[in-house]
């Protein structure tokens, strides 16, 4: 038998046995014809670049949990293609940020006449569209890091050609976090609106110019949300990440304030490729120095480890705190002053961090680690007490316990 009737014996087979009542194998899924699309932008049309991030940030290794970005630009795209926008689309990754431009002509009212036939042209250039987003989504990354600005300055410059374009919108696919340039956020704390004045002023000494966006739109799709495999910033984090892109944008003249759009996880295995091993870029983790906290040994009964009421909401906020940040290692660590013996110190010490993580790890803290340190002539700011003092005043900052997540 033939590898045609073989195939065809058993689509027929397959087919009765699943739906008795249909003959004969469905046809393939319809795929829109795009060379109609493939033209020379046209001067005076409205103009959308679109940049699609593909660094080791936005890629799991399974696929799962990386951002989907063909369904989150999907309705922006449908948006160009009913005005008729030349639209452009390109990946990025690397310190280089070069741009490797996909142009599109989006001028389906032109190729026909019967309004169905119309229709069928407007969905087809969206579909066109979304293709290339997911072909942009397969581009091996460059290594050395992300420079999002880089990428962003340079697709302005596509979008400024044609002085005649009545709108220019920039749209970039990325998770924000920078490894690369004057906006390296690789050791950032993400403190506040003081460093991101610092790093606004350090862009506009040569990588950022003051009218790099003049009359430009700007809106980032999936800021804040890396891959799955990445360190996750908090909800505080990631809203300092958009004010931080809000400020550089608007300090390059873009029109109004990037919206920061949401964007989906992907979840089918292998839509997106797994990570490029020999690509090494250094993780964002948002500010995830050590933070210490120290707990007076007032909050606990005398000479015991009883926490006493009071107690609860200081370290219910402290909790929350560290909750509120991607923190791996919480460690407690209790403390007596000298005056009792050894032994006594040892287990005063250990019992009292061992209530402070047990009431931690009820308030949603992952895994403290209580540590006895027995007797201490050291307080929590590092001053020493001299050995002379034996007042019960004088010795209270070394009965604590201190908390440090890291």
């Amino acid at each position: 038998m033939s590898g045609a009737r073989r195939s065809a014996l058993l689509c027929a087979v397959t087919l009765l046995a699943a739906l008795p009542v249909t003959t004969g194998c469905p046809p393939p899924p319809k795929k829109p014809t795009c060379g109609w699309l493939a033209e020379s932008p046209e001067p005076g049309a409205g103009r959308l670049a679109v940049l699609v991030d593909v660094s080791t940030s936005t890629r799991s290794a399974s696929g799962l949990g990386s951002p989907d970005y063909p369904t989150a630009l999907r309705g922006r795209l449908e948006q160009a293609v009913g005005a008729q926008r030349t639209v452009a689309i390109s990946p990025f990754s690397g310190p280089s940020g070069n741009l490797s431009l996909t142009t599109r002509v989006t001028n389906w009212k032109e190729q026909a006449t019967n309004p169905k036939n119309l229709e069928g042209k407007r969905d087809d250039a969206a579909d066109c569209l979304t293709d290339d987003v997911r072909q942009a989504r397969q581009t091996t990354p460059g290594p050395g890091g992300t420079d999002v600005l880089r990428a962003i300055t340079q697709a302005a410059a596509w979008l400024r050609a044609d002085p005649k374009a009545p709108t220019r919108e920039l749209v970039v696919a990325t998770d924000g976090l920078v490894t690369h340039g004057c906006a390296d956020l690789a050791r950032s704390t993400s403190r506040g609106e003081q460093e991101i004045d610092a790093i606004v002023t350090e862009c506009l000494k040569g990588e950022l110019g003051g009218n790099d966006l003049d009359g430009i739109t700007v809106t980032m799709v999936g800021v804040g949300h890396p891959s799955a495999d990445q360190p996750m910033p908090s909800t505080a984090q990631a809203r300092w990440l958009s004010d931080l892109w809000a400020a550089l944008c608007g300090a390059a003249g873009a029109t109004g304030t990037p919206e920061a759009v949401a964007v989906p996880d992907t979840d089918t295995a292998g839509t997106v490729p797994a990570p490029n091993e020999s690509v090494q870029d250094p993780p964002v983790r948002l500010g995830t120095d050590a933070v210490a906290f120290s707990l007076s040994a007032a909050l606990f009964d005398t000479g015991g480890w009883t926490l006493r009421p009071e107690a609860a909401p200081l370290l219910t906020a402290i909790a929350v705190q560290i909750r509120s940040r991607p923190y791996t290692r919480v460690v407690v660590q209790g403390y007596a002053d000298p005056r009792g013996g050894d032994v006594d110190n040892q287990t005063l010490s250990e019992n009292r961090a061992r209530a402070v993580a047990d009431a931690l790890a009820a308030d949603g803290v992952r895994s403290p680690q209580p540590r006895g340190m027995g007797a201490t002539r050291t307080c929590f700011n590092g001053t020493p007490v001299p050995a002379t003092e034996t007042s019960d005043a004088g010795l209270q900052c070394l009965r604590r316990v201190d908390i440090t997540a890291s």
